[in-house]
């Protein structure tokens, strides 16, 4: 089974290459950045990618796996990240990734979860947000958060401040929270707003 993974911290990415190639089965590749990933994988075939959300790159994790389904690559693609949130983990299996796994899992959960993939043997374990913000309703939270007037946010996005409130009352819904500070929270918490801002 030969992987590609890609992560921006090198003791990580290191490590985890010598760790991935003391199976008899694995041979790993690893790459610290994006634009070294794309080159790699036009040389090579690889079998499973393994990719990091949080890139010190122009694009996040997510980014570069739109791009790579968006060029129809039918390829098993597996998130490993510290950002184990609900929002990350519904873009990314919305996009067709295989397995959404956090860094600090065991080794040997890691090692069974490649090979599950590998294998085809994957079934999403998880639920989609049911009720989930609409990239409107994000834009807002990310205004109010800023603490910018509703009346300059509504002038911003060109809406009305009618509008507005019906989304502010939609985002304190969907989040389950009567203000801003419990809002925030709870967005933090899923994934809403990026914890790398």
């Amino acid at each position: 089974m030969k992987i590609i993974l890609l992560d921006d911290h090198k003791i990580f990415g290191e490590s985890l290459k010598m760790l991935l190639e003391e199976q008899d089965e694995i041979s790993c590749a690893y790459v610290s950045k994006a634009q070294d990933f794309l080159k790699m994988i036009k040389k090579e075939t690889y079998d499973i990618f393994l990719i990091d959300i949080n890139l010190k790159d122009d694009k996040t994790g997510l980014d570069l796996i739109k791009d790579l389904v968006d060029r129809n690559l039918k390829q098993k693609i597996i998130v490993l990240t510290s950002y184990d949130l609900d929002n990350y983990k519904d873009m990314a299996f919305k996009l067709g990734v295989k397995d959404f796994i956090n860094k600090s899992v065991e080794t040997h959960e890691l090692l069974e979860r490649i090979k599950n993939v590998y294998k085809g043997n994957y079934k999403k374990i998880y639920k989609y947000i049911a009720d989930p913000l609409t990239k409107r309703e994000i834009e807002v939270l990310e205004e109010l958060i800023k603490g910018s007037s509703k009346k300059d946010i509504a002038k911003k996005l060109f809406i009305s401040e009618r509008t507005l409130y019906n989304h502010i009352a939609n985002i304190y819904d969907k989040l389950q929270s009567k203000n801003i500070v419990e809002a925030y929270n709870k967005a933090m918490e899923i994934g809403y707003i990026d914890p790398v801002m």
